[in-house]
């Protein structure tokens, strides 16, 4: 049952979420959803439930998941803890990995008519500092690191050897520093 989902939605995935063209294209297909638990508050129970890869629409705790990712997941939740809270998202910082990930503010699926461009740049530098004054942990990590606020919705534009995709995503249900269910889709690139 779990190879019969998890290839429906990557066939999903690939059919609407890759081979899709242009920034005013509609987006594609209904949401998935995934519930994703903070990595720190549960690392006695492995790591796999606190990661995402939206190529494949899994989490990292699915069977075969290493085959299937080449041990890649892009999105993590809860790997991060700033004054107790991990309720921050975070994208894979491994090497020169140009991912990067927006907070697009308060929205619902309904009032988002064109994937936002945002620009996969390779890291100035290898990690994440403190913001200075004025300044955001989006900014102070270089579009690697945002908060989790419930109802907010995200772009992200995954980018690495094998993959060149923006995929949105939405915070339906959080329970701060424990786990936080996201709506889902691959969208068409603005760069195209």
């Amino acid at each position: 049952m779990k190879n019969k989902t998890l290839l429906a939605a990557f066939l999903i995935t690939t059919a609407f979420g890759l081979h899709a063209h242009g920034q005013t294209a509609e987006l594609q297909t209904q949401p998935q959803t995934i519930t994703l638990f903070s990595r720190i508050t549960h690392k006695d129970q492995g790591y796999g439930r606190s990661a995402f890869n939206f190529r494949h629409g899994v989490r990292s705790d699915v069977e075969g998941w290493e085959k299937l990712t080449y041990n890649y997941s892009p999105l993590l939740y809860g790997s991060i803890s700033i004054n107790g809270d991990t309720d921050w998202f975070s994208i894979s910082m491994g090497g020169e990995d140009p991912s990067r990930i927006k907070d697009l503010g308060e929205l619902e699926w309904s009032q988002l008519y064109y994937t936002p461009f945002l620009p996969a740049n390779p890291p100035l530098s290898s990690g994440i500092r403190i913001p200075g004054k004025n300044e955001s942990f989006e900014s102070s990590s270089e579009g690697r690191v945002t908060q989790v606020v419930a109802g907010h919705m995200y772009v992200v534009h995954i980018k690495n050897r094998e993959t060149d995709l923006y995929a949105i995503f939405r915070v339906d249900a959080l329970e701060p520093s424990h786990h936080c269910t996201i709506s889902w889709k691959v969208v068409p690139s603005p760069e195209d």
